[in-house]
């Protein structure tokens, strides 16, 4: 079995997502902010492209438990409930609810590995569970990293390194020259990855709009368990 990794969602080929194991990551902020709302209790979420689709969609769903969360430019989208700090999804605020989340990556990511056989979405907090959970698999994976506007993101780098590492450790795969690259990166940031994060591109712009919380918390390795699952579109977990 092969594992590959790709730095964006542009020109990844059908058959790299088609019956694969597929893992999405996006470090700042995405699945991390999925990983912690999972865990704090909220009931699924449903990625959206647009916040129109958003708005669209809680006023069709018509359920009063629905919150409207995500971003654009790394800022709150006005008149939604949360932004996209994982900072923000607490048991007080999403426990018992369910989320329409759309970002300015990561949800465009997610929705691009629909054909995957299984879809699981990895950050550097639940990482370690990821893995393991992609491991038990008989397909080849795919970890796409979501980017920052359609370019490379050294922290989805380091974080697909990580799980290349881990794969690589529980079972027999066969890197291919991305994941490989990937896994060399990982390694060699490995003792210091809130480092790598603020050195990152959009770790120093989330910086810049005072958010650096948001980059130290996104950065700590396994804090989570949860592994949130993409089918049908709506994310739930498992763990």
């Amino acid at each position: 079995m092969e594992i590959d990794v790709f730095t964006g969602i542009n020109g990844i080929p059908d058959e790299a997502i088609n019956n694969k194991t597929v893992i999405v990551i996006d470090v700042l902020r995405a699945t991390t902010t999925i990983t912690v709302a999972l865990a704090a209790g909220c009931l699924e979420v449903i990625p959206v492209l647009t916040p129109e689709e958003a708005i669209e969609m809680r006023a069709r769903l018509g359920d009063e438990r629905v919150l409207l969360g995500g971003e654009r430019n790394a800022l709150k989208i006005p008149g939604f409930d949360l932004g996209n700090s994982p900072r923000e999804y607490t048991p007080e605020i999403v426990a018992g609810k369910r989320l329409i989340i759309t970002t300015t990556n990561g949800t465009r990511a997610i929705r691009r590995a629909a054909g995957g056989h299984q879809v699981f979405l990895g950050a550097m907090v639940n990482a370690p569970s990821v893995a393991t959970a992609a491991a038990r698999g008989e397909e080849d994976i795919t970890i796409i990293c979501s980017g920052t506007k359609d370019r490379f993101s050294l922290e989805d780098f380091l974080a697909a390194g990580f799980i290349v590492d881990r794969l690589t450790a529980l079972n027999g795969f066969t890197m291919r020259d991305g994941a490989r690259a990937a896994r060399d990166y990982y390694l060699y940031r490995r003792d210091d990855p809130a480092a790598a994060l603020k050195e990152s591109y959009h770790g120093r712009l989330l910086e810049e709009l005072g958010l650096g919380e948001d980059v130290d918390f996104c950065s700590r390795v396994g804090t989570f368990d949860v592994v949130p699952v993409y089918g049908g579109g709506i994310i739930k977990k498992i763990g």
